[in-house]
């Protein structure tokens, strides 16, 4: 589920998203993705995950989470994010050979 942010999900939303099968709530990936594919360019989303959903507290193990645990855990995981990205850049191939400069070729009407 994408959910405009930031903010945290209501417990009822938690809720109506389990019910409906989702697992993980975002904060991003839309509409990035679609301005990306407006452009014809290659896209990829990488998810840090911060905390449990608020639909989750009361489970076992789980607590309320606030937004100054959120933003630590996720401090925590930048150098991890950068160092993926230097290697992503160091592997592109220096041509694309993807099919996505080609994605709207046929869309407009």
């Amino acid at each position: 589920v994408v959910i405009e942010g930031p903010r945290f999900s209501t417990k009822a939303e938690s809720r109506w998203y389990q019910q409906s099968g989702f697992e993980v709530i975002n904060m991003t990936q839309c509409p990035e993705a679609y301005l990306a594919k407006e452009l014809n360019m290659c896209y990829v989303n990488i998810s840090l995950i911060t905390d449990y959903d608020a639909g989750l507290i009361g489970q076992s193990g789980i607590k309320p989470v606030d937004a100054k645990e959120v933003v630590e855990v996720f401090n925590k995981n930048i150098s991890k994010v950068k160092e993926l990205i230097l290697e992503m850049v160091k592997n592109m191939p220096s041509e694309r050979v993807c099919e996505c400069k080609n994605s709207l070729v046929d869309a407009a009407i």
